[in-house]
């Protein structure tokens, strides 16, 4: 069994590893606690201090050949999220996502055979200071908007306005947030 201080390091090391960035300080590199599943065959940009949780089950990251995926700093990736990145994702800075979460930027196959396939992946952007509860499906071509807040088990299917609510499948604005200037989640 490893002391607590080895097993921090080992897993400040195997996180600078996998994401690629080497940092200026420890403090910076990623931190990644129990499973994640990374599948980067494109471009994976990571920011400062990102935070993922792996357990009690595993976090999946999926970035195919050609797309990009880029998180920014401070962002929260809790336990069971999965990620994958056909086109593009973007997330900004000190976004939340909460466990179980699913961002698909494509629909993976064809509906019918009058569809031509030309919609079935779109970039996906969430804006810095989004947070994003437990169970919800973000779609292809959604951009969520600074500050939003996206209530647990929800479907996104369109844009979410900045400084909102949004909940329900499909989710629907709530109400208006007050956010003031320079505050974060």
């Amino acid at each position: 069994m490893l002391p607590n201080r080895v097993k921090v390091t080992y897993g400040k090391v195997r996180g600078m590893a996998l994401f690629g960035r080497i940092q200026p300080s420890l403090r910076l590199l990623p931190r990644i606690r129990g499973k994640v599943y990374l599948n980067k065959f494109g471009d994976l940009h990571v920011g400062k201090r990102l935070n993922i949780i792996g357990k009690p089950w595993g976090t999946q990251l999926t970035v195919v050949k050609g797309a990009r995926l880029t998180i920014g700093d401070d962002v929260m990736i809790n336990a069971g999220v999965g990620i994958a990145a056909n086109i593009e994702i973007s997330i900004g800075n000190n976004v939340m996502i909460g466990p179980r979460t699913s961002i698909f930027d494509s629909a993976y196959h064809r509906i019918d055979s009058l569809d031509d396939g030309s919609s079935m992946a779109k970039k996906i952007i969430i804006h810095d200071n989004a947070w994003i509860g437990t169970g919800v499906l973000v779609l292809p071509g959604v951009t969520i908007g600074k500050n939003a807040v996206v209530a647990a088990g929800s479907t996104v299917t369109k844009d979410v306005p900045a400084n909102t609510l949004v909940a329900g499948t499909p989710a629907k604005v709530v109400r208006e947030l007050t956010i003031h200037e320079g505050w974060l989640r």
